[in-house]
């Protein structure tokens, strides 16, 4: 007998198992788990056991469903004999054929003793389970709703893993739904996806979370996608962001109508950028003493680099040499030239680095020459200088 008191009761569900078309009701298939775990502690002790025992009362308490309902353990227990199950949709194990087969190969009731067997497909899960995930007895016991049982097992059987991208179909085929049941997809997420992610989610004796999205062809949607987190990940993940959204606040109150910062190459955009918060707290960029408010993605993209390098959040004086040396070095341009026979030749340059002209008479624009590094890694410098507004002008590649 497993213990009523425990909160975790693991048993190795071979993966093949886990992705069957689930046709079976929920009090079928926490009795078959129950069964399994059964099982495989008979297995332990003698591998060639092939007969298992198990008594109603045991499967009734731990179930929570009353020790006198004999005669619906028995009724559901002769329903699941009969009943033949697809095995291995997902094609997980790559080694194991896709299939039938029942989920119990017989059984007898006797006086409130069940004995039963597996089919031999399943003893070899049950033997050498190679790929498989843990599943708690005490969360299926928990669980109402049969999509939750086997949408929870999907998602053990993942784990450590992204659960793959299914078709509505294959979906419809691991909750076991007939074809002319939710035909209307609003039901089928009301009725079946909601229900069973709301009941994981809420669920205190499952260590993770649920979630999921479409995928549509024009109008119709053809795909869903499960992924799971940690639920203390999401606890410091809204810490996080918790801490983040404080920040940003105090950020807008000490910058508001002001300029932020100049600085961010690193997301893609120029040193010359500068940044700054309007008056009502958004995020825009000035270019050419041009402003303009940037959408919420990429002031999200702005804001999140922003606090984790808070040395950021400074105005720098910039000059034109630091422009070149950080955005302009490495760059590189096509040079076409004429042979002596009157025919073209392309060369790739590469800058790789410049220096400013002192000679220039000019006092209110600089002059810089630059470094070439030609095809053969040569390095030559340029004979003639360039301004600055010539090298960012340049036709790079």
């Amino acid at each position: 007998m497993l213990s009523m008191n425990s909160k975790t009761i693991i048993v190795d569900k071979h993966s093949s198992s886990i992705q069957i078309s689930n046709k079976i009701s929920t009090v079928q298939r926490k009795s078959y788990n129950y069964m399994l775990k059964i099982a495989k502690n008979a297995f332990k002790k003698d591998k060639n056991v092939r007969s298992f025992t198990v008594t109603a009362d045991e499967l009734l308490m731990f179930f929570g469903l009353g020790k006198k309902n004999h005669d619906y353990l028995r009724a559901e227990l002769r329903k699941l004999r009969k009943i033949e199950i697809e095995y291995n949709i997902l094609n997980k194990d790559k080694k194991s054929e896709w299939g039938e087969f029942n989920l119990i190969s017989g059984y007898s009731y006797n006086r409130g003793l069940i004995e039963f067997s597996f089919p031999h497909q399943i003893e070899k899960m049950i033997l050498d389970p190679k790929m498989f995930g843990k599943i708690n007895l005490v969360v299926i016991k928990s669980l109402r709703s049969r999509y939750s049982i086997a949408l929870y097992e999907l998602a053990e059987d993942y784990i450590n893993m992204q659960i793959p991208k299914m078709t509505i179909i294959n979906f419809r085929e691991l909750m076991g739904i007939e074809s002319d049941k939710y035909s209307k997809f609003s039901m089928l997420r009301k009725r079946v996806i909601d229900m069973a992610v709301d009941e994981i989610n809420s669920s205190e004796n499952i260590s993770f979370t649920i979630a999921y999205e479409f995928e549509k062809s024009g109008k119709k949607i053809t795909h869903i996608k499960f992924t799971t987190h940690k639920k203390e990940e999401i606890l410091q993940l809204k810490d996080k962001q918790k801490e983040f959204y404080g920040w940003k606040k105090q950020i807008i109150e000490k910058y508001k109508e002001q300029t932020i910062c100049n600085n961010l190459t690193e997301i893609g955009y120029l040193k010359w950028t500068f940044f700054y918060i309007n008056q009502d707290g958004f995020l825009g960029k000035i270019v050419n003493d041009s402003r303009t408010i940037l959408d919420k993605e990429e002031a999200f993209k702005v804001w999140e680099y922003l606090y984790e390098n808070p040395s950021k959040v400074t105005i720098e004086p910039l000059t034109q040499y630091d422009i070149l040396m950080k955005d302009f070095k490495d760059k590189k341009i096509k040079q076409i030239s004429t042979t002596a026979l009157g025919t073209k030749a392309i060369s790739i340059l590469e800058f790789v680095n410049f220096k400013i002209e002192q000679n220039k008479n000019s006092e209110m624009f600089e002059y810089f020459f630059i470094e070439i590094k030609q095809e053969d890694d040569s390095k030559i410098w340029s004979k003639e200088s360039f301004s600055f507004d010539d090298i960012v002008g340049m036709d790079f590649l």
